[in-house]
């Protein structure tokens, strides 16, 4: 199922607290991404070396979380027009990180996690809007890929 611009309306109606504090959020998101999968931390060159305490608190790991959620809030804000967006962040993260498509999937699932447990409200309606969402970004940065010629 694709996302409808309902379905980020849904997620945005719950968003406040994330797109308010988008530094704390990004780095719960990653801490949990790579405590749930200890091998995509590798992905990430500055922090491979560093274990779970180094991690917590660390200036850059919060500075690239907040990329992250500032970047899904754009996203989302788009509601369903975000072509132009997906085809940028395309680019650096297969030309440039060498980022395997899964790995949105994996980051999709810690993120829908995170919010369900986090954001007050956030019930089986939005977690259904968040996942059609992340989905959609999935399908249209595999395409975006795919014209890039990037090969898994």
């Amino acid at each position: 199922m694709s996302a409808s611009a309902g379905d980020c309306e849904t997620v945005l109606s719950f968003w406040t607290p994330v797109d308010a504090d988008p530094r704390c959020y990004g780095e719960i998101i990653l801490l949990r991404l790579f405590e749930t999968h200890p091998d995509v931390q590798k992905l990430f060159p500055k922090f491979v070396a560093l274990s779970k305490e180094q991690l917590q608190n660390n200036p850059d790991l919060q500075a690239h979380g907040e990329i992250v959620v500032c970047k899904l809030t754009e996203i989302l804000k788009a509601k369903g027009e975000h072509k132009a967006i997906l085809k940028a962040l395309a680019e650096s993260h297969a030309k440039q990180h060498k980022i395997p498509l899964l790995n949105f999937q994996i980051i999709s699932e810690v993120i829908v996690t995170v919010a369900a447990e986090k954001l007050d409200g956030f019930g089986s309606d939005a977690k259904t809007a968040l996942k059609n969402v992340l989905k959609t970004i999935q399908i249209d940065l595999g395409a975006c890929y795919e014209e890039l010629g990037f090969k898994e």
